[in-house]
C-alpha cells in the first residue's frame, strides 16, 4: 500500500503520485470516480468502480446468476406495458 502526501491546487486539482499510478495501472485521461463514504475520501477506476458493484451484488444476491435474465424480462414487460399505452 503506497501513501503519499499531494497538494490540491487553487483550482481543486491533484495530482497523483507516480507510485499510485503504478500501483492500480491507472493512465492519463483514465475517468476517475471520487466520493466521501463514512467521512472519507474515496477514488476509484472505472474498474475498481465495476468490481464494488460486482461485489454488492454477488453479496446481495448470493450471485451474479440469472440477473441478465431478470433485467430482460423486466425490460420485455416494460416494453409491453408501453406498447398497450399506445395502442
Amino acid at each position: 500500500m503506497a501513501t503519499e502526501t499531494v497538494t490540491m491546487g487553487a483550482d481543486g486539482s491533484i495530482e497523483l503520485p507516480e507510485a499510485i499510478l503504478k500501483e492500480f495501472a491507472l493512465c492519463t485521461g483514465e475517468r476517475l470516480t471520487i466520493f466521501s463514504e463514512d467521512g472519507v475520501i474515496k477514488i476509484l477506476s472505472s474498474k475498481m468502480a465495476l468490481e464494488s458493484i460486482r461485489a454488492d451484488i454477488i453479496q446481495q444476491r448470493g450471485s451474479l446468476a440469472g440477473l441478465l435474465d431478470e433485467f430482460l424480462e423486466e425490460r420485455h414487460k416494460e416494453a409491453k406495458r408501453e406498447q398497450d399505452e399506445n395502442d
